[in-house]
């Protein structure tokens, strides 16, 4: 019996960075990859990948918003798609924006199962966590990305260990370490210097406000702080930059698309990760595939990600002593960089996009 899974999403563009957003593209074209139908349900003329497993359904709507909203506007489809396709799996990429049309299907095909994704528990979204206390024990499968995301929904919502299967992000084969793309150092004016590297969304969670008062503190003129992506936080940012009297030590690049992430990640000679929650940390990742040791907080999924003195550091989040402390060592010490970025791409070997979509295989096996 060939496996088919059903995947409403919001988005899965080809040249999105969004985290979220480029873990169910890869997720997706990995299960395509290996043999799995796909029939995926898109808000209108949203872009997507072609793949000859891959089978996209519009809504007649271009934008959701809220995106909650999406919940209702799948449900018709759900049961038009499963009359046409027989799928064995509803795969539901945010229990949020589709976890409560999902669970109205599957009152009546009680024979497909639910499997959802959690990448971390939202704090400060009492909605969600409503959802979750009233719905979070019904999916068959939870999917958690990091042992950190597992031991939160355990500990918050007493789920058994069994229900929760742990399964990490992966990595595509185009990080890697290369020559620095001259216009990119001439644009940024990065001629000769010691780059710090920040690419992520620019949103409260990731903390890159710290990342300015740590310039400040760092007192060699050869240092230059690059933040790359865009956000919410890009005029407090700007703002900041200008009070604290370090235009000349910081630049930002704003949104940088998918094809070119992987230019901006080798203009770096450390890679900067404050965020103070991550479900999975994969900027940095990315960033050891090429050869960027990495500082990041030691919180949440960061410990999982990097090796503390061997691919780089993990400091106490917040504590800009200790930061600076970290940041000068590796800016001083080439062997050292060096050394620690070889080991942080050795270690991002342990993680790839097909190896995450043969483990969700596995599990939707053992469901079916």
């Amino acid at each position: 019996m060939r496996l088919t899974v059903c995947s409403p999403q919001l988005g899965i563009a080809p040249q999105s960075n969004s985290g979220g957003e480029v873990y169910d593209r890869e997720v997706i074209k990995s299960l395509c990859n290996q043999g799995v139908k796909v029939i995926v349900i898109l808000p209108f003329k949203k872009p997507y990948l072609c793949h000859k497993n891959l089978k996209v359904y519009y809504l007649p709507f271009p934008f959701i918003w809220p995106p909650y909203l999406f919940n209702f506007f799948i449900i018709p489809y759900l049961f038009y798609l499963y009359k046409k396709h027989k799928f064995n799996v509803l795969r539901i990429h945010n229990p949020y924006f589709v976890g409560l049309g999902g669970l109205f299907f599957k009152l009546f095909h009680p024979q497909v199962s639910l499997i959802t994704t959690y990448h971390h528990l939202e704090k400060s979204e009492p909605f969600f966590d409503l959802i979750d206390k009233l719905f979070i024990k019904k999916w068959d499968r939870i999917i958690a990305v990091s042992q950190f995301t597992k031991e939160e929904i355990i500990k918050k919502y007493h789920l058994q260990p069994k229900k929760i299967s742990l399964v990490y992000n992966g990595l595509e084969e185009k990080f890697k370490p290369q020559r620095k793309r001259k216009d990119l150092l001439k644009k940024y004016q990065l001629e000769n210097k010691k780059v710090l590297l920040f690419l992520g969304g620019l949103k409260q969670r990731k903390n890159t406000p710290f990342l300015l008062s740590l310039i400040k503190q760092i007192k060699d003129p050869q240092v230059k702080l690059l933040i790359c992506g865009s956000g919410r936080q890009s005029n407090k940012l700007l703002k900041q930059v200008k009070k604290l009297k370090i235009k000349k030590k910081v630049a930002f690049t704003g949104f940088v698309p998918e094809q070119e992430k992987v230019d901006y990640y080798n203009l770096g000679d450390v890679f900067l990760f404050p965020s103070k929650k991550e479900g999975f940390g994969l900027p940095i990742i990315e960033a050891g595939a090429c050869c960027l040791p990495s500082i990041a907080s030691n919180s949440s999924s960061l410990k999982e990600l990097v090796i503390n003195n061997q691919t780089g550091y993990l400091v106490e989040q917040g504590n800009l002593q200790q930061w600076q402390e970290k940041v000068e060592k590796l800016v001083k010490d080439e062997n050292l960089r060096k050394k620690m970025g070889k080991k942080a791409r050795k270690f991002s070997q342990n993680f790839s996009w097909y190896k995450t979509g043969r483990e969700i295989i596995k599990i939707i096996n053992q469901l079916v």
